[in-house]
């Protein structure tokens, strides 16, 4: 070799040795994002279990069929399927699927996934709560090819990509089959395998759910983090000493101590209106006083919205007025909340309506306290409730428990009649229809509500495909809620999450039981 060969050969070393890596060797997964939420309700890892409850970590483990913006609008960027399209008479709708996804074992997802994951969330051992106008609706799934998926239904419908998408609930989550088949649904509760950016590598039941960054994932590129930590922490001092110290990213915050925390220097931000606090009796009722509309309306009227507000919510928050009346569906489907449907404070009506209902001297009521995601002063709020419906003579006992044990409860309806609440997530139309169809149909095993006007409305929507049509029923389905008043809708709940130093700005979202962390994991 010359001696300016040998020359060129070591600076061509040289530059080797010099120059920048590739992209992938710089551009890797680093570092722990932790969230503590005050309650997981339900923490497991099997989406057909677990419902919307879970869907703060699972979004990261699965891909919806049909994917989300952070403002809940359906987009073909964030889902397994990339575009869809539906026939002329609304009854075959056919999703086209994204090339080259794999689950989290290595197998290639395709239509067949898609098809049992739907039948799966439609089966008997599901609990997802949002399964139940898919089982009426669905006719067949054809699977033509691996790459496209034809849900065929037995009537004209509207809603089939939103029930399958992230902005619902989980019953879009694509799962693994032939993993599923091999392992057994025991065996899938406790891995989890999914396809989404992160797999899960450790979960200690009502302790923490850790999960683990693939490589890359078509949904956010290279996931910034290497792993994000889901820590179940009910007292709130605790959470908020470890944000302090930190040792904790993402806290939920009771509203009481969001001044407080924003003195010590954090970020706070504000999912507006966030929740509807419902507050519900558990079926059955027939037998009980608030089989009386006269009763529910006086306690309705009993209590003073604007004051819980003020203290219980530190107000942040705003009155309710509609049970169940989620209001990011209010301007789509051309709805207002006008002044006669808000409730007036008024425990003299409240005295003269139970005394017409025979019961002027009052009722004993069960009244069930709990903590949910998002609701740290649930235990406070029942007793500010209990103190206004004592002024008008009714005999509250308050049954402190947590939520897993009223729910088996409010299942198996052992405590027919009594008091229960839930932040119910706020949500557009179709997801409003979802939860409405849940709180009356008589096959649920959550439901609150018998109303046989209100299951021909229902049924109305579910086959309806002309949305004007569509808005005018569900106006009429708010308008029968309130007449009727079937609940008591407390407040809209501005949910609080403070966040660390090294988290900057970032939007949590407006989509239901869904934090956006995605936004906080993307390098896209």
């Amino acid at each position: 070799m010359s001696t300016t060969t040998r020359a060129i050969a070591l600076l061509f070393t040289l530059l080797l040795l010099l120059a920048p890596g590739p992209a992938w060797a710089e551009n890797k997964p680093a570092g722990e994002l932790t969230i503590a939420l005050s309650s997981f309700s339900t923490d497991v890892l099997d989406p057909v279990l677990g419902g919307h409850v879970v869907k703060f970590y699972l979004s990261l483990i699965f891909d919806h069929l049909v994917g989300v913006t952070p403002d809940g609008q359906l987009s073909k960027d964030g889902g397994i399927a990339h575009r869809w399209e539906v026939s002329p008479d609304k009854k075959r709708w056919t999703f086209y699927l994204r090339k080259g996804v794999r689950f989290h074992n290595g197998d290639e997802v395709t239509a067949e996934d898609v098809k049992f994951s739907i039948l799966r969330a439609m089966g008997k051992r599901s609990t997802t709560g949002y399964a139940g106008p898919l089982r009426v609706l669905v006719q067949d799934i054809e699977t033509p090819a691996p790459d496209r998926v034809v849900i065929v239904t037995k009537e004209p419908t509207l809603i089939i990509p939103a029930y399958l998408s992230r902005g619902l609930s989980t019953e879009g989550m694509v799962l693994p089959k032939k993993y599923i088949e091999a392992k057994g649904d025991d065996g899938f509760a406790r891995t989890g395998v999914g396809s989404g950016p992160y797999r899960v590598v450790e979960q200690v039941s009502g302790s923490h759910v850790k999960l683990e960054a693939v490589d890359s994932h078509w949904r956010v590129g290279v996931p910034k983090f290497k792993t994000v930590v889901f820590k179940r922490i009910p007292e709130e001092a605790t959470r908020i000493a470890m944000l302090r110290r930190g040792d904790i990213d993402i806290v939920d915050l009771s509203r009481e101590r969001v001044k407080e925390v924003e003195r010590a220097g954090f970020r706070v931000q504000l999912k507006k209106a966030d929740a509807h606090l419902d507050l519900y009796w558990v079926q059955p009722w027939d037998n009980t006083p608030i089989k009386d509309k006269r009763v529910r309306e006086a306690l309705n009227v009993a209590i003073d919205r604007p004051e819980i507000a003020a203290t219980i919510f530190a107000d942040l928050a705003d009155p309710g007025a509609v049970p169940m009346g989620f209001s990011w569906a209010f301007p789509g489907l051309k709805f207002r909340i006008t002044p006669d449907l808000a409730y007036s404070f008024d425990p003299a009506r409240a005295k003269k309506l139970l005394a017409e209902a025979g019961y002027p001297n009052g009722f004993p009521i069960d009244m069930y306290a709990y903590q949910l995601p998002g609701l740290a002063e649930g235990p406070s709020m029942v007793e500010a409730v209990a103190g206004y419906w004592q002024k008008i003579g009714v005999q509250p006992k308050i049954v402190p428990i947590d939520y897993a044990g009223f729910r088996k409860k409010w299942i198996d309806r052992t405590i027919g009649g009594s008091f229960g609440y839930f932040n119910l997530a706020n949500r557009e139309w179709v997801g409003t229809y979802a939860y409405v169809e849940k709180a009356t149909s008589a096959t649920s095993p959550l439901a609150t509500i018998r109303d046989p006007e209100l299951d021909g409305m229902l049924d109305a929507v579910l086959k309806q495909t002309d949305q004007e049509k569509i808005n005018a029923l569900m106006r009429n389905i708010f308008l029968r809620l309130r007449s009727e008043h079937l609940g008591i809708p407390l407040a809209y709940l501005h949910t609080a999450y403070a966040t660390s130093k090294k988290i900057g700005a970032w939007n949590p979202g407006t989509v239901m039981y869904d934090i956006n962390i995605e936004a906080l994991v993307t390098s896209k």
